[in-house]
């Protein structure tokens, strides 16, 4: 596939998944998440295992993002969807692609507020078919009419990023000296414990904390690999479950 057609599908599922997917679809199925994004580009780009290997390394700095007010310290729909694409098309590694996602995820934050300032335009054209009684235009002005802004703000921008971030992102890093490289990946290495700091944040109990010891020992000591530390999590949970449950 070209580069121009990836741009274009990457770009235009970004601005669909942040501006015209139902939040539910957002938070409760993940359809925004980097992982998701991984998945996609490497259908595309017949990689799956790279794909998905970015994605879920990028999953990890938002897995313990919370919103409050609707403010988010990094908007990982976008900074997913296009810095995970960027990242695959120069063929970084995932532990510097985790840190250009997370830059263009915190830069892309500051969008949102002014998308929604925008759209406070056609709230004047909705009340005035409301007072009218025009169902069919209020629709307009409450669904379509927004995605204006949605491809102006999201989709444009976004396409530029992805069909010529990539080669500059691929240029700057073959042309720079070699401690950059290194810089961004170990930079890459501390964001998925921030993640998972953020997470333990909002989770931790004390009663948990035997399960976290558990999983760092099969980790460190006996060398598992993720899979078979999800399963003995997965079974422990269930034991937990299945005892408080009795005890109630």
């Amino acid at each position: 596939m070209s580069l121009f057609v990836h741009a274009l599908i990457m770009s235009l599922l970004a601005t669909l998944v942040k501006t015209g997917a139902p939040m539910w679809s957002r938070w409760s199925l993940g359809l925004g998440a980097p992982l998701i994004a991984g998945f996609i580009n490497g259908l595309i780009m017949g990689d799956l295992n790279y794909g998905l290997v970015m994605g879920a390394t990028t999953m990890m700095v938002y897995i313990g993002v919370a919103v409050v007010g609707n403010v988010l310290p990094g908007d990982f729909i976008l900074g997913g969807f296009l810095g995970v694409t960027v990242s695959m098309l120069a063929g970084v590694d995932p532990s510097v692609g985790i840190t250009v996602t997370a830059t263009l995820g915190a830069l892309s934050a500051a969008i949102g507020p002014v998308e929604m300032t925008l759209n406070t335009l056609w709230v004047a054209g909705a009340r005035k078919a409301a007072g009218r009684g025009d169902n069919r235009m209020i629709m307009i002005y409450s669904v379509f009419t927004p995605l204006i802004w949605a491809f102006a703000i999201y989709f444009i921008p976004g396409f530029i990023l992805i069909f010529y971030g990539s080669g500059a992102l691929d240029n700057i890093l073959n042309a720079a000296p070699l401690w950059v490289p290194k810089a961004l990946s170990t930079v890459g290495h501390l964001l998925p414990a921030l993640g998972l700091g953020m997470l333990m944040n909002l989770v931790f109990k004390k009663s948990l904390i035997p399960f976290f010891i558990i999983g760092f020992c099969l980790t460190i000591y006996f060398n598992q690999g993720i899979i078979a530390i999800v399963a003995i999590g997965a079974a422990l949970s269930l034991l937990h479950y299945m005892y408080s449950s009795i005890q109630r």
